[in-house]
């Protein structure tokens, strides 16, 4: 799976995005309950919002993806995703600041929803049906995998610099998936590539040049 550039370039933006949230994850709610002084009400209302940004994410990445391209799609919701940040680092406590909290969050969990139902698309679509199985495990191996280490170093972190130091360096490291697609090839993919269908594991014909590069993955199993 490795040594597919593709399959490795989204695996790890979406393990290490993933750690990343994790750490940040860790923080949110003692940081918005104890330092900003937020209700629970309030509390729950910014969580919701976070929801239907999730949810409008996931609906609109397909339009998005015809609009702009799989690989800029991504790249832009990934370096959108560090600058949601900024308004939780800098607010105080006040209603105004519950409103632009809860808005950055609905748009980071729509970058995140975005990047996540369009990589899972490509993924799925240059494996072949006999490796999807090993591929999705890797994968979630890998992204669920990281987040018990990110936990306890959230945690570190916050005791000996404070929760606000942790929400930086949690905000710095959603800086690395965004490095990871930039330096890829996959930051050009312009269209979704055809389905890993062919028997000899050549792309089909209506594979954009982008991705004709690469072949599905596959072993020398699958060949007949």
């Amino acid at each position: 799976m490795f040594a597919e550039t593709t399959l490795r370039t989204l695996t790890l933006t979406n393990s290490t995005s993933s750690f990343a949230l994790a750490v940040l994850n860790t923080l949110w709610a003692l940081y918005l309950l104890r330092e900003l002084h937020f209700s629970s009400t309030a509390f729950g209302l910014v969580m919701a919002a976070a929801t239907v940004g999730s949810c409008a994410g996931a609906l609109l990445a397909p339009r998005m993806t015809r609009w702009f391209g799989p690989g800029p799609m991504m790249l832009s919701a990934l370096m959108l995703t560090p600058l949601t940040q900024i308004p939780l680092l800098i607010a105080s406590p006040g209603r105004s600041w519950q409103l632009v909290i809860g808005a950055a969050l609905a748009v980071q969990l729509f970058c995140a929803a975005a990047v996540g139902t369009t990589q899972r698309s490509i993924r799925q679509m240059i494996t072949t049906a006999r490796l999807q199985g090993r591929m999705q495990a890797v994968s979630t191996w890998l992204t669920g995998g990281s987040r018990p280490f990110a936990a306890p170093l959230a945690g570190a972190i916050g005791t000996l610099y404070g929760v606000r130091s942790a929400l930086v360096a949690g905000t710095v490291l959603l800086l690395v998936p965004t490095a990871v697609l930039a330096f890829s090839p996959v930051r050009s993919l312009r269209a979704l590539p055809g389905a890993a269908t062919d028997p000899d594991g050549d792309p089909p014909a209506d594979v954009p040049a982008a991705a004709r590069e690469r072949a599905p993955l596959k072993t020398e199993g699958d060949r007949p």
